[in-house]
């Protein structure tokens, strides 16, 4: 009797501890931009799933490559932009998409992923999320619209505008604009293309008061600076919350960015990943709700459908096919990289 007894303890004793281990939360580590996501979205994929999300952010892409490179965390999900992608392919740091487990791929628009294409061919390792512009944001009490139409780039330069005004920590946004208006490709990293784009970031960065990512949302709104180099989606999202704020983009051209979600190698809960992607990008009514909190380009051609018309109408989210046309993508240019960190460093440390 006593080892029957003993027996069923056992038996019981294995059920309980199995069934801990089924009941036990799981958890999807997520490394995003800043402000790049409606966190409701998040709740409610966490209620969906019975899960849990940690969630971090980072600024630049530098950032959180680094922080991937050298953290103790294990994040299974981040969301590089175009050139980092490459970069982290050729570390053997992303995983190759199973795309059976892709529920809705078919809804992203084809004319993204044929862009996406230029830097993941056969779009095998990143699902693209959202795209949009880099230009300029400005306080329309300290600069006049008249001043900001068909601007340059170059009035970064302008002497009246010192410590007024800023740009983006981020190395390929602004030499890529100083590029540009030198009347080169966004993506030049020959040594004569990059001299000349030095003689204009040189003449900027006497005015520039910083180079960062997020300050100045606030400091555009309460005149620290009077412009800034802005992601047209920031840019967005303050105009909503103030009417004297305001966005363009330089006749040069801008940079044309896509940032999209890879799943990391050592991603320890790959299918919950797949689950976020689905839920938050492929999902037409989950994109349309992520597309209007992040006032960004949505990637899904569904969610776009069923946008407002004041939303797809505008400009500054969907800009003109013309004007796309002098934009290019943040390519990934090998070794000449080199020449770009270079000249970074000496900007930034001037």
């Amino acid at each position: 009797m006593k080892k029957i007894l003993i027996w069923i303890n056992i038996i019981l004793l294995v059920f309980i501890m199995t069934s801990c281990k089924q009941n036990k939360t799981q958890k999807l580590y997520v490394f995003n931009w800043t402000d790049y996501i409606d966190p409701q979205l998040i709740k409610d994929f966490e209620k969906e799933y019975n899960c849990e999300v940690i969630y971090d952010t980072y600024n630049s892409n530098e950032n959180m490559l680094t922080k991937i490179m050298n953290s103790t965390i294990s994040y299974d999900i981040v969301c590089p932009s175009t050139d980092h992608i490459v970069t982290m392919v050729n570390q053997g740091l992303v995983e190759k998409l199973d795309k059976s487990k892709l529920i809705g791929y078919e809804n992203l628009d084809t004319l993204i992923l044929n862009n996406c294409a230029k830097f993941d061919p056969g779009n095998q390792y990143a699902v693209p999320y959202f795209w949009g512009t880099t230009g300029i944001i400005y306080n329309k009490t300290k600069v006049p619209e008249s001043v900001m139409k068909d601007v340059s780039w170059d009035i970064f330069a302008d002497s009246k505008y010192e410590k007024k005004i800023s740009m983006l920590d981020d190395m390929r946004c602004v030499i890529g604009s100083a590029l540009l208006a030198a009347g080169f490709n966004y993506n030049d990293a020959s040594e004569a293309a990059l001299a000349k784009a030095r003689e204009h970031l040189i003449k900027w960065d006497k005015n520039i008061l910083h180079y960062d990512t997020d300050a100045y949302k606030n400091e555009i709104q309460d005149g620290t600076v009077y412009f800034a180099q802005a992601y047209s989606g920031d840019a967005l999202q303050i105009m909503g919350q103030n009417e004297n704020i305001g966005f363009t983009l330089p006749k040069e051209g801008a940079e044309l960015w896509v940032d999209s979600w890879v799943i990391l190698k050592n991603a320890e809960n790959k299918d919950l990943a797949y689950k976020f992607i689905n839920y938050v990008i492929l999902n037409p009514e989950n994109a349309k709700r992520n597309a209007l909190y992040v006032q960004y380009a949505t990637t899904n051609k569904k969610a776009y459908s069923i946008l407002p018309d004041d939303i797809k109408n505008n400009k500054i989210v969907y800009p003109s096919e013309e004007y796309l046309k002098k934009c290019d993508i943040t390519r990934n240019v090998g070794e000449k990289i080199k020449n770009m960190n270079k000249l970074w460093e000496e900007i930034k440390n001037n």
